[in-house]
This record gives structure tokens, sequence and C-alpha cells, in this order.
């Protein structure tokens, strides 16, 4: 709360005001793969949304549509291709980091990393995570060639879900065996096993392509039997096993967890969903019962004492973990820790503030010229010894990761989204105040619609301190800060990839180079996914511009 005495002598002059019309609303060719991309990610890149919202601050004025900002706009351009050709380099069996290595259709490799750190296999965390955004991108443009890919990821899901493991096999705890080779057999290594977030991502993957053959080719629902007979094993590991202890997705730490948690959650919610269309009733009151349980479950990630969630319970370190983060992003839901509510976004402060002091190439001011806060590069969690595989020269300390900085860039431009269309304006509670005050300058006209300091309000993390009303001045600024301050994290990234667009897995605490294993997977997706979730927070932005237009305020 250190920035409460800059703000408490001009902020509680005023009483609740509220004015209803203020409020926004919210609308409710076969080609080969090494083709697909001319046709992926084709639409233009957005302008700049501020050109309306500066002339609504004055704070705005030192932002300017510079030379800078223009080559920034067109290096998402290039990374957002780059990174789609990154992850269908990656994929059986003709990916060009892949081919001729006898990697089955359908396969996702993590990396093409053979030794330092070895992942050439198919992790089922990440192959699901990766097909994911191959539908996505399938639902939007309907492109033949990501279709066929991932039909060949369903055949493959088909083969590895009865393929006997060290874990099992289908119907007893096989389905919770984290990775397999290249070539379709399992893994027999020592491994942290079992993992209970893949049968729920993988899931959630089948489900949302389900829906993808429903709205763009309008497949009926016995047609789609096929995926049913897959997700259903899924759905049923996840709904007996939710509760069960499990290796995290990091690979490291055996307990139970909120990214899992998250992610199996959201499966079966969908999984009630699509099981009632197939007149499988038994099975999604089944569902529907196991996630309300998952539901009250997932509040216990919550420290009142920290502040914060932790990502594993009972767990001797910190609780601070980007795989937090990542569970909003895949898991959340209107209904439990969606990306721009207050826990996330308290947690998110948290890691950043860990992380800023961290690592040596972090090391700069706070604040930059503006006062505003600056981005730094993300590591895994605080504790992380894991420096790549890299073994002559491994000191036992982490290092930031792409993906993981990447994520820090969707959540705020997700959560800049929701502030963008949402109808009640800007409320910062205690529990996010450190994280907001930042964005607001304060000086003698900051005056909020409502301030509450009193003792009662401050010793409730939840309690509400400040409102601002949508059309503010200062909702304006808050809102074009935190995109800034959002880019700021893809401009590290675009710093520490080379010339090419290629991120491996790291970048180095100290020299910034790349580490780790080489063109990761999950370093091109999250990159991907930040920059969809950008595109979304500019077009929410303009909605917002074309609204307030319309009603001349």
């Amino acid at each position: 709360m250190r920035f409460f005495s800059m703000l408490i002598t001009t902020t509680c002059a005023l009483a609740l005001v509220v004015d209803p019309t203020l409020g926004l609303p919210i609308d409710s060719p076969n080609v080969p793969p090494q083709k697909v991309l001319s046709n992926v990610v084709s639409s233009p890149r957005l302008n700049s949304p501020f050109a309306w919202i500066r002339k609504q601050s004055p704070f705005l004025s030192s932002y300017s549509d510079s030379s800078e900002d223009s080559d920034f706009e067109s290096w998402l351009s290039v990374q957002s291709s780059r990174s789609f050709e990154g992850i269908l380099a990656n994929i059986g069996p003709d990916g060009v980091n892949v081919a001729g290595q006898n990697v089955q259709p359908g396969v996702v490799v993590a990396s093409p990393s053979h030794d330092h750190p070895n992942y050439f296999y198919h992790w089922v965390r990440d192959g699901a995570i990766t097909m994911l955004a191959l539908v996505d991108e399938y639902a939007r443009a309907g492109n033949v060639s990501v279709k066929t890919l991932i039909d060949d990821y369903v055949d493959n899901v088909r083969i590895t879900q009865w393929t006997p493991n060290p874990s099992g096999q289908i119907g007893r705890g096989g389905l919770g065996e984290p990775k397999f080779e290249v070539d379709g057999r399992a893994f027999v290594g020592t491994w942290g096993r079992p993992q209970r977030d893949g049968p729920a991502l993988r899931a959630i993957t089948l489900i949302s392509y389900a829906r993808a053959l429903q709205d763009r080719d309008g497949a009926s629902i016995d047609s789609l039997r096929y995926l049913y007979d897959l997700i259903k094993p899924d759905l049923e590991y996840v709904s007996k096993f939710w509760a069960s202890p499990g290796f995290d997705l990091w690979e490291e730490l055996e307990g139970l967890h909120f990214f899992t948690a998250m992610v199996q959650y959201r499966a079966l919610l969908l999984g009630k969903d699509i099981s009632s269309e197939f007149n499988d009733d038994g099975a999604a009151r089944w569902y529907h019962t196991q996630s309300n349980g998952l539901k009250r479950f997932l509040l216990s990630f919550w420290d009142e004492e920290r502040g914060y969630l932790v990502e594993t319970l009972a767990s001797p370190r910190s609780g601070l973990d980007t795989a937090i983060l990542l569970g909003s992003i895949h898991g959340g839901s209107e209904s439990v820790f969606p990306i721009y509510s207050d826990s996330i976004i308290a947690t998110l402060q948290a890691l950043v503030a860990d992380m800023r002091a961290r690592y040596p190439i972090n090391e700069q001011d706070s604040l930059d010229s503006d006062s505003l806060p600056m981005a730094v590069g993300i590591g895994r969690y605080p504790e992380d010894v894991y420096a790549g595989g890299d073994t002559d020269n491994s000191d036992d300390l982490g290092n930031p990761w792409f993906l993981c900085t990447a994520t820090v860039a969707h959540i705020l431009y997700g959560l800049v989204e929701h502030l963008a269309l949402s109808n009640s304006g800007l409320t910062i509670s205690n529990l996010t105040a450190d994280f907001y005050l930042p964005f607001l300058s304060p000086t003698p006209d900051i005056k909020p619609d409502y301030c509450d300091f009193s003792a009662t309000a401050m010793w409730s993390r939840s309690a509400p301190i400040l409102r601002f009303m949508p059309r503010s001045k200062e909702a304006e600024q808050v809102i074009s800060s935190i995109f800034n301050y959002a880019d700021g994290f893809l401009r590290i990234l675009r710093k520490h990839a080379d010339e090419q667009g290629n991120m491996s897995e790291q970048f180095d605490r100290n020299t910034g180079f790349m580490r780790g294993a080489r063109q990761l997977t999950w370093s091109f997706q999250s990159v991907l996914g930040a920059i969809e979730m950008r595109d979304r927070a500019i077009a929410a932005i303009e909605k917002r511009r074309a609204y307030f237009e319309r009603f001349d305020f």
C-alpha cells in the first residue's frame, strides 16, 4: 500500500456518483503443411488504439506513433507468422524440424533438441495446448491444411490412449502418463509421473475441435461420435483423479496443483455440456457434480496471509509460480479465477516484483521515465534452479523463460480487454492497489467517484478503496498504461529472440542470450497467444471508442 500516502489527500473529496448512461454494452484449397502459413495470421495489424484515448487524458500526450512504435507493430505481425511457422515445424511427420526422424503423424515434438536437454518427445500437455492453437485457427479461417494436422493428432490420441505405459493402461491410470516417444512407443525411463493435467487439456482441445466442426462445417452431433469416444476416457480420468496428487506442469513437484485443478475444472465444465448432447446424461450429471467439488477445491489455493494464489498446496516454496497465470489462461472461466480477477492480478503483481529483483538482466529502475512500471523477464518460480540442461555453464540458478514472459503479457492484455468492455468502470481494492496505483498520476486532479480509506476497509483485502466511472480520465489512463506495460513484455522477447524469430526455452539471466531447448514449441504457442490477445484488447478499445463517439461523450 506504499502509494496510499500520495493519494489520500487528493482522493477522498467526492462521494459515489453513478451515471447509468456511461455503462458499456458487452455484446453478449488443399496445400501441403509448409504452405499453411500463407493462409494463417493473414489479417493486417490493427492501428494504434490510442489516437482517440489520447484526447481524453493529458497523461497520454507523451505517447506518440513514433517510428519505434511502428517498427514494433511490424515485428508483431512478422513474429505472429513466424511463431505459427515454428509450431508447424515441430509437428510430425513433415515439419521441417522433425521430418525424416520417424515422427508419427500428429505428434507434437516439444523441441528439436536431442541433447542438453533432450526434448525430442511428445508431451501430452504440450501437444494438447499446441493443437488447441491450431483448432482456434481452423475455427477462424477454415484452413484445410490445418485441419489435416488436427485430424492426424486425433488419430494419434487414439493410439496414445491405448498404449500401455509405466503409469498403467487405459482405465487403470495410464492416461496420466506425461510423455511418449515420437514414434508412438511408451517412454519407459524414470520420470515424474503421473501428471494429471494432460487428459484435461486433451479433452479441452478435442471438445473445442468438435465445436469448430459444428460451427464451421455444420457437422451433426452423430458424426462427431468418434471424437466423443476419445473425449470420454479423458473426462472419466479427470473426474476420478482430480483430488489425487501428481506432478506439476514443470514435472518437479508432487502434490495438488493450481494449474492442474484449473484445467481439470474447465474440462469437466465442457464435458458436462457435450455429454448431454450425446445423451450421456449419467456422465453429464457426474461431471457436473465433480466440477462443483473442484470449484470449491480451487478456492483453497488462495493464501490470505500472503495475498496471492499458490501453485502447490502444502509446499515449502513461496507458492509464486507462472503456472498460476497459465492455469488462468488455459482453465479460467467466468465463475472461478478469470484472467482479469483480482486474485490473478495480485498474484501477477507479486510474481513480477520478485522477478524484477531476481535476475541481473532485469536490473533497472522499477519505473520508467514517466514513473510507470517497466516490464522484466519472467522465470518459472522464485526457487527455480533449472538452467536449461547446459551442463557446462549451469550454476544451479534459473533463467527467464520466453513462455513465462509472454504469459504475463497475455494476462495483462486480457485485463485490458475486460476493462475496455466493462460497464462498471475501474474499481481498486486493497488487494490490487499495488498493481493499479502506479498507473495513476498522484496529482490533485484525480477525483475518484468513490473512496474509502476507513479502518474497516483498510483491514479487508477485498474491500474497494477507489472507484472511477467508465468514462473518467483515470479509467482511460489506466487502460492505456496497462496496454503499454504489456507491450513491454513482448518487447523483451523481441530483444532476446534471434533475427529469424526463433525462441528457445530460456534466455540467460546475465547475458540475455538464448539457453535451453531450442525452438521450443510452447514458446512459439505462448507468444502467438499473447499477440492474439493483444489484438482482442485493441478491438475492445476500438469498440469502447466507437460507443463513446456514438453518444458524443
